[in-house]
């Protein structure tokens, strides 16, 4: 087995768990400020790692109203042999369109680590990387819309875009901004942590991922199933919690 397949595609499926404009935001109901999702990730039936998304709460950023999420990850100690990765992220979300104003990430991969920092403008995207001992890097792209990445994205796909006829956005990758759509290939009925659910079931031909998502409010991203030449590997819903906003 390829390691360096199979932590390209646990990152990626990590990435994917891990947000239309004001008008079509007061026909949605509001993101649930002190909501807690953890996920288990397999693959070929065993757990890998795990991620937990928080919304946080209502900020103010650079005098705009922002809504902030935080997102854990952790491969588990027992796979170190292959792969080992940790990932804290602080993003600040646009609350009317849900996609992205600023984002900063701490990683540590195989014991190399780095903080990145995205600044999300109406014409331009700023990164910056900065790895221990090393000069920042900067890079800046021409910004397209709606423009996603990793974290955001769980968010604003939560909106059901292609129920309006929306299945083409932006996502953020090394290169800049890269189209991506996305198909609706009905519905499934699927097992979620102590029983069964009806699921829309959304899929993208580009990366050949497959994400399941509630059919009832709020929108629960309930399984993800990315393919690679490792075999297939699948994200799981386990807990739904709640605390209080900060």
């Amino acid at each position: 087995m390829n390691k360096a397949r199979i932590r390209w595609a646990f990152l990626f499926i990590l990435l994917l768990l891990l947000g239309s404009s004001p008008a079509v935001r007061n026909q949605e109901k509001e993101l649930p400020v002190g909501e807690i999702l953890e996920y288990q990730v397999f693959l070929k039936g065993l757990p890998v790692g795990e991620q937990t998304l928080r919304i946080v709460g209502e900020k103010v950023y650079q005098d705009r109203p922002v809504l902030e999420v935080q997102m854990r990850m952790r491969s588990y100690p027992a796979f170190a042999f292959l792969f080992s990765y940790e990932e804290d992220n602080l993003l600040y979300l646009d609350p009317a369109t849900r996609t992205p104003v600023y984002l900063r990430k701490n990683i540590n991969e195989n014991g190399d680590r780095r903080e990145e920092e995205y600044h999300f403008g109406a014409e331009t995207v700023e990164k910056r990387v900065a790895n221990v001992g090393q000069e920042p890097r900067v890079r800046q792209y021409e910004a397209k819309h709606p423009l996603l990445e990793n974290l955001s994205l769980v968010y604003y796909l939560r909106q059901r875009p292609w129920r309006r006829g929306e299945n083409r956005f932006y996502y953020l990758t090394n290169r800049g901004p890269q189209a991506v759509s996305c198909k609706l290939q009905g519905t499934e009925r699927i097992r979620v942590l102590s029983g069964h659910q009806q699921a829309e079931v959304v899929y993208d031909p580009v990366s050949q991922v497959t994400i399941w998502f509630s059919l009832d409010e709020p929108v629960y991203p309930l399984r993800i199933k990315a393919n690679g030449n490792a075999g297939a590997l699948t994200a799981r819903l386990v807990k739904i919690g709640y605390e209080p906003g900060e």
